[in-house]
Parts: structure tokens; C-alpha cells; sequence
């Protein structure tokens, strides 16, 4: 799934980009949580009551609006930061083309968009996400494909006395998710900066906190176990992962 954020201020414009995700969710296997804002100071609000989570895989901005342009509540977005959300910007004016390009855009779609345009632009955009793995990881959950970013998973952790096999439970900064696979599966899709450190828990090392020779504690106050044979391991991983984040830096 998909999580859309669709801002303009023409309620008519609104119900009728909620139309256009309805008929690609029916024609597709993709499928589209949309909400919609009024006001570029509508969606920042949303922004901060969810203080600084990350919030959608997908923005659709009106550029021209009362109050606040798309363009400045991209450019209020990005310094957040959130580089992760796609933006695409709907103008009836191409003249605004050139200042959207500062915020990393990835279209321009000028009004009125006929479906079809919507559709395939959509639809390469949902293709370069799924491309996309060390940015984002998706997981099946029922019968439906969920869109995480990779940054925001805590751990995965195998659920003990569970009456189905490989069952899992995949903790993110704001949820979690039931899934079915094995660990060691999951540790090899997933790869650096993931670590199996026992035989039921993978951790995302970016969200570990503190550790000792015999446990982890990670960003959500969770402690989880080392396994004796993985805390050697684990200490010169985590020391390489430490390494390379303050190389990085700079």
C-alpha cells in the first residue's frame, strides 16, 4: 500500500485525483491510502502533529493556492527533512516548472490531467519505489503490500509459541506488522545496516542505542538479547557500522 497525501484548495480537484487512485487501485495491483488537505498550512499541520514521522510515500501539491504555495510547503517539507517523499506538482501554468525542480520533484503535471497521463505517471512512480531497495523494503501483510522505509524498521522479531510457523513481527518507528518468512530470509533481503543477533531477532543497527555483552537496547526502549555466539559479532559490526556512519558525516 501506498500512503498519498493530495493538497490543493478546489474540492473539485480533490475528489477527482481520489477518483483517479480508486480506478488504478481496481485496474492494478497496487492499492492507495489517500488523504486530502486544503491548504498547504493544513498539510504542515499534519506534519507536525506527527512530529517529524515519516508520513507519505506520495505528495500531489497544487502549486497556485490561497495562503501558502506547493512550492513553498515542498520547500517546508524537504527541511524537515523528508527526501524520501515523491512530489509531483499539478499547475496550470508551466511557468512555475523551473522553481519546482529545487525540490527535488518527481513530476509536473500540468491541469487539466487526463487519467491516462495520471496513470502512467503513477505507475512509473509505484515502479521506481519498488526499485528502490535501499531506500525502501516491502513486505506482504494479508493480501496486501506494504511500502516501508527501511530506515524506519526497529527489528523483526520471531514470535515464540505462535500455533503458524515463521511467523514474525516487523516493528517500525510508528507500528507493527505481523508477516510470514524465516529470519534468515529477511536478513539477507534486508542486508547492512540489519544484523541478526540472535536466532529470533534481527535489529537495525541505525536504532540501537546502547548495548552490553549480553543485550541491546534500541530507539523504541525495547531490550533484546544478544546470542552468545553472535556478541563478538555484533560488537565488531556495530563498531565498523559506527565508523562508517562518522566517515560519512565527514
Amino acid at each position: 500500500m501506498f500512503h498519498v497525501g493530495v493538497c490543493d484548495d478546489d474540492a473539485n480537484v480533490l475528489d477527482k485525483v481520489k477518483q483517479y487512485f480508486k480506478l488504478l487501485s481496481l485496474s492494478t495491483n497496487y492499492s492507495f491510502d489517500v488523504h486530502c488537505f486544503s491548504s498547504g498550512e493544513q498539510l504542515l499541520q499534519h506534519y507536525k502533529a506527527m512530529q517529524g514521522e515519516y508520513t507519505y510515500h506520495l505528495l500531489i501539491l497544487d502549486v497556485e493556492m490561497a495562503g501558502i504555495s506547493g512550492i513553498e510547503t515542498a520547500q517546508a517539507i524537504r527541511s524537515l527533512p523528508d527526501r524520501d517523499v515523491q512530489i509531483i506538482f499539478l499547475s496550470s501554468y508551466p511557468e512555475y516548472m523551473m522553481d519546482s525542480f529545487d525540490v527535488q520533484t518527481f513530476q509536473y503535471l500540468l491541469k487539466p490531467v487526463p487519467y491516462e497521463l495520471f496513470q502512467d505517471k503513477i505507475l512509473k512512480l509505484c515502479s521506481y519505489i519498488h526499485s528502490s531497495p535501499n531506500r525502501f523494503f516491502t513486505i506482504k501483510v494479508e493480501d496486501d503490500q506494504v511500502v516501508l522505509r527501511r530506515p524506519d524498521i526497529i527489528a523483526i522479531v520471531k514470535i515464540k509459541h505462535s500455533l503458524a510457523q515463521n511467523k514474525l513481527k516487523l516493528i517500525t518507528v510508528s507500528r507493527e506488522y505481523l508477516i510470514n518468512g524465516t529470519l534468515q530470509s529477511y536478513s539477507d533481503k534486508l542486508g547492512n545496516p540489519f544484523l541478526l543477533i540472535h536466532r529470533s531477532i534481527i535489529v537495525n543497527l541505525e536504532h540501537v542505542r546502547r548495548f552490553n555483552a549480553n543485550s541491546v537496547i534500541m530507539s523504541s526502549d525495547e531490550e533484546y538479547p544478544i546470542g552468545r555466539s553472535q556478541s563478538k559479532a555484533f560488537k565488531d559490526v556495530y563498531a565498523g557500522y559506527v565508523l562508517e556512519e562518522i566517515q560519512g558525516r565527514g
